[in-house]
């Protein structure tokens, strides 16, 4: 999504619907053992920004298309 501020309450709201969003791929920079070799926010500010903004949807092979198509009317319900 374009705005930071919205993956909080969007996450809220999918999940308030019991679908099973979350949030992934935290830079490896800002992970302890990576700042302690010196890296620091700010250092890779793509990587940053993309996990400002990413939010995870359910993806697995037995996801059905109903649940499929339930995201994704959720997911449009909520951007109206």
């Amino acid at each position: 999504m374009n705005d930071p501020a919205q993956r909080k309450p969007l996450f809220d709201y999918l999940r308030d619907k019991g679908i099973g969003v979350n949030v992934h791929y935290i830079p490896v920079h800002t992970q302890p053992y990576y700042e302690q070799l010196g890296h620091k926010s700010g250092d890779y500010p793509v990587a940053e920004d993309y996990y400002s903004r990413a939010l995870s949807i359910p993806m697995y092979s037995t996801l059905t298309d109903e649940e499929q198509d339930y995201v994704i009317q959720c997911i449009r319900e909520y951007f109206k």
